[in-house]
């Protein structure tokens, strides 16, 4: 299965913000109407960004670094959210980005590499489209973990229009710290990829689901280059619930 991130002016932002990372999720299968109904897609002229996950009928989750260029902001306005369809930017809807919270630690780097972003108006709840519950603990050592994405198939490969999924196991601790090297810290965990799919360019911010709860964000992949068998590393959902649910119970903001 594999995961697209932008087109040319995007394979600079995500490769300017993360050393040439790229993503995808490679070797998947197609996904059938509904199948995750809690897929996201950000966009910018029609060309996909980054992935997402809806937690919340206002919020989803994404990386952070899918809002930057360097250290430069992407512009919000221009951004689109797409979501409640298994063809991108076909029989689904589409929102806009409100206000994004980045996690404290931050720094536009790989590390705390986490946002929950607000919606501009509630996404359209249906079969097709849907939030899901998210884990509160760590996730685990050599857990079958889905991944979905509209990524690119390949590095080279033209852009995806059909949402894609695989099954990926998570790896020991101990063999992601040595994958991460100086990159590791608390709050992370790895996804095998050594059978071929993996994240690639426009997968990184959506989700890894394991028994119908969210239990990571992806991130970027060890070494940065998808298709190399190197561990797709994710944002651990559950080590960071209660920031992500302070930000959902926070009283919304007046609209002007």
């Amino acid at each position: 299965m594999n995961f697209s991130v932008a087109v040319a002016v995007l394979l600079a932002v995500v490769s300017i913000a993360h050393a040439n990372v790229v993503g995808r999720v490679a070797d998947g299968s197609d996904a059938r109407r509904g199948q995750f109904p809690y897929q996201v897609a950000m966009t910018l002229k029609r060309q996909t960004v980054c992935g997402g996950v809806m937690v919340h009928e206002r919020f989803f989750l994404t990386a952070a670094h899918c809002f930057f260029k360097g250290e430069t902001p992407l512009p919000l306005e221009q951004l689109n959210v797409f979501y409640g369809s298994e063809k991108l930017f076909s029989n689904g809807r589409y929102n806009r980005v409100k206000t994004v919270h980045f996690h404290e630690q931050y720094d536009h780097g790989t590390k705390y590499d986490l946002a929950v972003v607000e919606v501009k108006r509630k996404f359209d709840l249906t079969s097709a489209s849907r939030p899901v519950e998210f884990g509160q603990e760590a996730f685990g050592e050599n857990l079958l973990a889905t991944v979905t994405g509209y990524g690119r198939n390949t590095v080279e490969g033209n852009m995806a229009f059909r949402l894609k999924y695989a099954q990926l196991t998570s790896l020991p601790d101990s063999q992601c710290r040595e994958a991460m090297g100086e990159d590791y810290y608390e709050g992370v965990f790895c996804l095998d990829t050594s059978a071929g799919a993996g994240f690639c360019l426009g997968d990184y911010g959506g989700p890894a689901v394991f028994e119908d709860r969210l239990v990571g964000v992806g991130s970027y992949t060890v070494g940065g280059k998808c298709e190399a068998g190197l561990p797709d590393v994710f944002v651990d959902v559950g080590h960071f619930s209660e920031w992500v649910q302070s930000v959902l119970e926070a009283e919304p903001a007046e609209t002007q």
